[in-house]
């Protein structure tokens, strides 16, 4: 709620966003998984007729493996995902900065709510469909959000002019 030339301080629902050592804790089991399988496979036929009781037991360690991952994965869904931080804007030549991210802000008049955040489509190949890449997701709600659109508005930031 504090403000001085070009930045702005106030509290934000900050949504949390899976980062890269998350996701490789996810990836791990998905990737030793169908290793074993196959693993079991060659091995279980050469060596055992009971190949086929193996094999359906390490099928079905898939269901522990889809358990993990959804708890694994419940604190970025829903409701749940958002956290209240104290976060300060920055205007530079008519756009909206937080950690050197360039953030988009959207009011939405019948919450009286203002959306920033930073989203992009990332698309590596022209012929392969992209990724849709958030960086910063927040809301700003009342009482601030119309003391943080008057901020907007007096640093021209594009789109509150």
């Amino acid at each position: 709620m504090s403000s001085t030339d070009n930045t702005y301080t106030t509290t934000v629902k900050v949504r949390r966003i899976m980062g890269y050592r998350d996701i490789r804790r996810g990836l791990i089991p998905l990737l030793l998984w169908p290793l074993l399988v196959i693993a079991s496979l060659i091995i279980g036929v050469k060596v055992t007729p009971f190949a086929l009781i193996v094999m359906m037991l390490l099928f079905l360690a898939i269901i522990p493996i889809a358990i993990y991952l959804g708890k694994l994965t419940a604190p970025f869904r829903g409701t749940a995902s958002f956290d209240r931080k104290e976060v300060m804007f920055t205007v530079n030549e008519g756009k909206l900065y937080t950690d050197g991210i360039e953030l988009d802000a959207e009011w939405d008049e019948a919450d009286h709510t203002v959306t920033v955040d930073s989203v992009y489509l990332y698309k590596p190949f022209r012929h392969r469909p992209g990724a849709v890449v958030t960086r910063f997701a927040g809301v700003v709600e009342e009482p601030s959000a119309t003391d943080f659109v008057r901020f907007l508005k007096e640093n021209g930031v594009e789109g509150y002019k």
